[in-house]
């Protein structure tokens, strides 16, 4: 029966299947290419004339194979069985021997992956973010193509503690997966400290990354000041007065990736920024330098 149905393909495929019943070095070429490091495996799997069952299998059915192959090791027990096995059952039952699960959506998401195999990482990662639902695996139902680095990202960013409010909001601003993940570990320490409303403002109010990161620091309180108000020099303490100085002056402070980088110095405890509302209004930013203590490092007036 088996036989036949090869017949049947090579009738209805007569150039690729004709070089694949003897596998020379051209046909061995054409299988580590698609195969790439699952390449032996399947040549032990589907020896021979059997290899164009899996040559002319669908990307998606092909993935489901590598899928198999990544969790179950590089050694193939029972080839046979192993051949019957992937050669007869579904694609679904296939995904739940080798996941536990098979998720909805897992079967599509495998079918943008390209043709060729992946790591056993990217095939964990994918099932990794599929198995919950959720805002992350719509995501990926929704796009045209997926990029390994991406499924990765996502991969990472589905065990982060947020809600799936936040996860949404992100999302919209289409923000690049690795990105994303960056911007996840700092909302995932501002939870416990903040309510999902101010998170997702944050969010929506920002949109580019930069400016989403400047407003979820801008929510956490400033470390004390070095140094205390002196006459005319005012330590600034919110993110607020920062940005509020930086529209005065018209400088690179009003927000965005400096915006973003000063209040992240000042979180870490490196900088501290003051300003002199003596003649001649300036704005002083202070840099800790290790045992010598806290030194003037900056200082800008109003824009002209």
């Amino acid at each position: 029966m088996k036989k036949a149905a090869t017949q049947e393909m090579a009738a209805m495929y007569p150039n690729r299947t004709s070089s694949v019943h003897n596998l020379n070095g051209s046909e061995k070429s054409i299988i580590a290419l698609l195969a790439r490091q699952d390449s032996a495996q399947v040549q032990s799997i589907w020896p021979n004339d059997r290899i164009c069952e899996y040559l002319l299998a669908s990307d998606s059915r092909r993935h489901t194979f590598h899928a198999w192959i990544a969790v179950h090791g590089t050694v193939i027990g029972d080839a046979a069985e192993t051949y019957r096995f992937l050669t007869f059952a579904k694609s679904r039952q296939i995904l739940a021997h080798a996941f536990d699960s098979c998720p909805a959506g897992m079967i599509s998401a495998l079918g943008k992956l390209g043709p060729y195999a992946k790591p056993k990482h990217v095939y964990a990662a994918l099932h990794q973010v599929l198995a919950p639902a959720g805002p992350l695996a719509n995501h990926l139902y929704q796009a045209a193509e997926i990029r390994d680095d991406e499924i990765i990202s996502l991969g990472s960013a589905s065990t982060m503690p947020v809600s799936n409010r936040v996860f949404r909001a992100l999302l919209k601003c289409k923000i690049p997966a690795p990105t994303l993940v960056e911007l996840l570990w700092v909302i995932a320490q501002l939870v416990p400290m903040h309510d999902e409303q101010h998170l997702v403002r944050a969010i929506a109010q920002g949109r580019q990354p930069a400016a989403v990161l400047a407003n979820l620091l801008s929510l956490m309180p400033f470390p004390n000041p070095p140094f205390e108000h002196v006459g005319a020099l005012v330590p600034i303490t919110t993110a607020e007065q920062l940005r509020k100085v930086g529209n005065e002056f018209d400088n690179c402070l009003k927000g965005g990736e400096e915006l973003a980088c000063a209040l992240a110095s000042i979180q870490s405890g490196q900088r501290y920024f003051y300003r002199w509302d003596g003649d001649h209004p300036t704005l002083l930013a202070f840099c800790k330098c290790g045992p010598i203590g806290w030194i003037l490092a900056e200082r800008s007036g109003p824009a002209t």
